[in-house]
C-alpha cells in the first residue's frame, strides 16, 4: 500500500530537516568526549616570589647597592676620602629623642629624592611615627624602614614637623617609598668590618643610617670631634656622611640643631665610632 523508501534517502531527508539543530543536539556528546575542554586554566600565585624586605646577605647587598651617578664609584677600590655632606638637606632639631630615628631616616630619603631636583622636598618623619603608633606598635627604626618600603611617607607640607594628628589629605596624595633597605652591619659585626662596610657604601655615594649607643649628654655635645667616655646608656640615630682614610675618621650628621657639635656635624675616629655603633642601614632607592 505504501511505497518503501530507500534507507539512504530516508537518512538524507532526516539530516536535512535536523540540520539547524545539529550543534545543539551534538554538544553533550562532544563535551563527553572532551571532559576537560571547558575547564579553566588554573592560575597560581607564588608568595615565595615576593621581595624580601630588609636584605642581610653580604653578596646580595654588594650586587644591589646603588651607585650614585657623579658621586659614588662602582669599583671596589678604596678611595682616600668620600663625603656627601654637601648634598644633604639642612640640619633639623628633634623635639625629643624618641623621634631621632625617623628624622635620620627621612634625611637619608631626602638625599636620594632631591639629588637631581631643583625643587627640594622635605619628607615627614612625623607621618612615619604616627602611622606606626596607630598600628599599635612602639615606633622603632626597623619598623620604620619596613614601613618606608611597604607604605611610604608624604611631604612635610602634608604632615608638618611637630604634627600630632594625621590629616585626611594624606589619603589623596602619592606616598614616597624606597625599593628596599640593607642591613650594613649588626652589633655582632667586627669593628674592622663595620668601617669597611661604611666606606664601601659611601664610596658609592650612599649615606649610612646608624644606631649609636653613647654615654649621657651626647645630644648636648658642643665640639667638632667626639670621644665617648663613660657607660653607654643612651641610644641615638645619625647619618654617616663621610670618611677620611688618611686620618681614619668618619663624619656624622645629627638632628640636634645647627648649634650641636660643629654646625650639626661631628667627627669620630674609626675606633671610637666602632665602639659605640650598634647597627648600620643603607636605603635602596
Amino acid at each position: 500500500m505504501f511505497k518503501k523508501i530507500p534507507r539512504n534517502l530516508l537518512v538524507a531527508s532526516l539530516l536535512f530537516l535536523a540540520g539547524p539543530f545539529l550543534p545543539t543536539l551534538l554538544a553533550p556528546a562532544l563535551s563527553a568526549q572532551r571532559p576537560n575542554a571547558s575547564a579553566p586554566t588554573p592560575v597560581t600565585t607564588a608568595r615565595s616570589n615576593q621581595m624580601m624586605v630588609g636584605i642581610e646577605d653580604a653578596q646580595t647587598i654588594d650586587a644591589m647597592m646603588y651607585n650614585v651617578e657623579g658621586i659614588g664609584s662602582g669599583g671596589r677600590e678604596e678611595l682616600a676620602r668620600q663625603n656627601v655632606k654637601s648634598y644633604m638637606m639642612p640640619i633639623r632639631q628633634v623635639a625629643n629623642s624618641n623621634q631621632e630615628w625617623a628624622y635620620a631616616l627621612t634625611s637619608s630619603l631626602e638625599y636620594y629624592k632631591n639629588l637631581s631636583e631643583n625643587f627640594k622636598e622635605n619628607y615627614s618623619p612625623d607621618y612615619l611615627m604616627m602611622s606606626l603608633a596607630n598600628q599599635g606598635t612602639r615606633p622603632n627604626i626597623e619598623d620604620g624602614l619596613r614601613f618606608l618600603v611597604e607604605q611610604g611617607t608624604v611631604s612635610a607640607n602634608i604632615v608638618p614637623y611637630g604634627s600630632n594628628v594625621i590629616p585626611g589629605a594624606v589619603y589623596s596624595v602619592p606616598k614616597i617609598r624606597v625599593t628596599n633597605f640593607f642591613y650594613l652591619f649588626r652589633e655582632t659585626t667586627r669593628n674592622r668590618n663595620r668601617i669597611f662596610e661604611i666606606k664601601k657604601a659611601l664610596s658609592r655615594g650612599n649615606p649610612v643610617l646608624v644606631e649609636l649607643r653613647t654615654p649621657p649628654g651626647f645630644e648636648r655635645h658642643a665640639t667638632a670631634t667626639y670621644q665617648p667616655a663613660g657607660a653607654a646608656t643612651e641610644t641615638h640615630y645619625l647619618n654617616v656622611v663621610g670618611y677620611n682614610s688618611l686620618d681614619e675618621t668618619v663624619e656624622l650628621r645629627g638632628n640636634f640643631g645647627r648649634l650641636w657639635a660643629d654646625a650639626g656635624y661631628v667627627t669620630m675616629s674609626y675606633d671610637d665610632f666602632s665602639a659605640i655603633a650598634v647597627q648600620g642601614f643603607v636605603l635602596h632607592p
